[in-house]
């Protein structure tokens, strides 16, 4: 018995076609045949796809670059790890922030914290500044994502963090003295830098400005961070991250497969069982990384211990030059009096190479320790810095005349004697001024001397 094939079109005639011939239809008729100039756009559109996947391919690899060969990146990885993981051990959690695309990612990395046993939450800053800011308590970490730095909803919830929270930017700074998500944290040591930078602008490669590349680099970032906070937390054997994951994932085909390994008594392998699942623990570990197998060669600098420090002098590096440091000037009125602690906030956001050092007039200074603890005692940052002070009855700017000023070749032990003697006194000491000459001409930059005493 032959089938037959049937044109049913009115100008058809009947034909007649062995079933061999035919060709292996789906259930659901085809569409017509398009037009020839349909079949160049289809191909215009894979080949666009490709190159959006090779764009986000390049970017993910300059990112790999960056960690594999800068040192700054390296040390704000190692010491976001350790954050995360001390906050973790100590009842703390990750709490992770942001919005729009970034606050998707953010979601995405907090989801995956979570399923690796490192407690985390998501908190909306906007949501945040209307009541759910409690969410944060003082052994917490908090992650703020956002690829320009600067996204408002983050910078406005900088000042009412607890004093004690780390803060770590994920950003696409590289630099985290020009990063403005951490103007207020970094100075004080409480700031980590996570750069995520892409390597070309996402318009110049794709035609529009949509987070395409940046997310997918923040994404990569936020996944390799869980992975090295897993397993530097759970060490345990028997209880390493594999175990911790299976744990928390007992539905879907990772807890059948799970689940059915344990019925068997066979041991859950994954593609990944050939790596060691030995913890990589900080730079200064003894444990070897991989890229040697990687690349050929180790691209990582190595990591120099510092001198003891009683041989060290003052850190220049860590100096903010005069010249840097901007004037607040009031947004409301010409009288210094009308400066609000808004005025103060925006000029420090403005200004990031200053790392958040304001003057209020050619002879005062405001460090940002003093800052820092204006914005907390008061929410309302429209209130006039002439009001706040009145209600704190505590000074906030310094003159100059108070200042140590010590030549740039002191010894950091030298530095740190004075400054505590000083704090059994009237006026204990709160600025150092380094100077090549002792003037105020000569001097080199200006640092919080309770940046050196805890240093």
């Amino acid at each position: 018995m032959t089938y037959e094939a049937i044109d049913s079109s009115p100008t058809s005639t009947m034909a007649h076609k062995p079933v061999d011939s035919l060709p292996s239809w789906p259930l659901t008729p085809p569409d017509p045949p398009h037009p020839a100039s349909s079949t160049a756009n289809d191909v215009s559109s894979v080949v666009t796809a490709i190159h959006v996947m090779a764009t986000e391919r390049a970017a993910l690899a300059h990112l790999e670059r960056l960690y594999q060969t800068d040192a700054r990146a390296q040390q704000g990885l190692a010491r976001a790890v350790d954050l995360i993981a001390r906050s973790v051990r100590e009842a703390g959690k990750l709490v992770v922030c942001g919005v729009g695309k970034s606050g998707k990612i953010g979601r995405k990395i907090e989801a995956t914290m979570n399923s690796l046993g490192i407690y985390s939450a998501f908190l909306h800053p906007t949501e945040a500044l209307h009541g759910d800011l409690g969410l944060v308590r003082p052994n917490d970490t908090i992650l703020l994502i956002s690829f320009s730095g600067r996204s408002p909803e983050l910078l406005s919830l900088l000042p009412h963090l607890p004093a004690t929270v780390p803060v770590i930017a994920l950003t696409s700074h590289t630099d985290s003295s020009a990063c403005p998500l951490l103007s207020l944290h970094s100075p004080s040591g409480m700031g980590v830098l996570l750069p995520a930078p892409i390597h070309e602008d996402e318009e110049a490669s794709l035609g529009v400005s949509a987070p395409t590349s940046s997310t997918t680099v923040a994404l990569c970032l936020g996944d390799a961070l869980a992975i090295a906070v897993a397993r530097k937390l759970h060490t345990a054997p028997g209880r390493g991250p594999a175990d911790v994951f299976r744990s928390f994932h007992p539905g879907g085909a990772i807890g059948a497969a799970a689940a059915a390994a344990a019925a068997s008594g066979t041991p859950l392998t994954t593609p990944s069982s050939c790596v060691s699942s030995t913890t990589f623990d900080s730079p200064s570990s003894s444990i070897s990384l991989p890229w040697e197998d990687l690349n050929g060669s180790s691209s990582i600098p190595p990591f120099t211990l510092q001198s003891p420090p009683e041989h060290r002098r003052i850190p220049l590096d860590k100096l903010v030059p005069l010249d840097q440091i901007p004037t607040v000037r009031a947004s409301t009125s010409d009288s210094p009096g009308e400066v609000r602690l808004l005025d103060i906030l925006l000029t420090a956001i403005q200004h990031p190479n200053a790392k958040s050092w304001v003057f209020l007039s050619p002879s005062h200074i405001v460090p940002p320790r003093r800052i820092r603890s204006l914005l907390s005692r008061h929410t309302n940052v429209d209130i006039r810095v002439s009001d706040a002070l009145a209600k704190d009855n505590q000074p906030l700017a310094v003159h100059k005349d108070n200042w140590l000023w010590v030549p740039e070749w002191t010894l950091l032990s030298d530095v740190r004697k004075l400054v505590h003697a000083s704090r059994d006194g009237p006026n204990p000491l709160s600025i150092v001024a380094v100077s090549k000459d002792q003037s105020w001409s000569g001097c080199v930059g200006v640092m919080e001397a309770e940046e050196l005493c805890d240093g």
